[in-house]
C-alpha cells in the first residue's frame, strides 16, 4: 500500500512542521511503514497540482495504514500536521506488480 502526500507548508509554521515530521517517523516505524520519497517539488509536467512538498510513503498492508491513522500518538501530533499545512492531499493507492495487471484490471472491468 502506497500513500501519496501533497501539501504546502503555511509560511511561519515550517518549525512546526518539521517538529512534526521528527515526531512522526517513530509511529510510522512502529507500523511498519517505510518513507519511499520525500522532498520538494521541482516541476509539474501536467496538470493543476501544485503543492510544494512530496511524500511517497509504502504501509505492508491497508490494515497498518489504518493502526497508524488511529495510533492516539499520531493523533496527538496531527494537529502540528494540520495546523502548518495546506492544500494537502493524500492519496491511499494499490499497487499493481505490472503494467500488465494494469492493463488486464482494466480490460475486466475494473474488478
Amino acid at each position: 500500500m502506497i500513500v501519496l502526500n501533497l501539501l504546502d507548508i503555511i509560511p511561519g509554521k515550517e518549525k512546526d512542521y518539521a517538529k512534526y515530521l521528527r515526531l512522526v517517523q517513530p509511529i510510522l516505524d512502529r507500523h511498519r511503514a517505510r518513507v519511499l520519497l520525500y522532498g520538494l517539488t521541482r516541476m509539474i509536467y501536467k496538470g493543476e497540482t501544485a503543492q510544494e512538498y512530496c511524500g511517497i510513503i509504502e504501509y505492508p498492508s491497508m490494515r497498518n495504514l489504518k493502526q497508524f491513522s488511529h495510533d492516539p500518538d499520531f493523533e496527538a501530533i496531527r494537529p502540528l500536521r494540520d495546523d502548518s499545512t495546506k492544500n494537502y492531499l493524500l492519496t491511499a493507492i494499490q499497487d499493481f506488480p505490472t503494467m500488465d495487471d494494469a492493463a488486464e484490471f482494466l480490460e475486466n472491468g475494473s474488478k
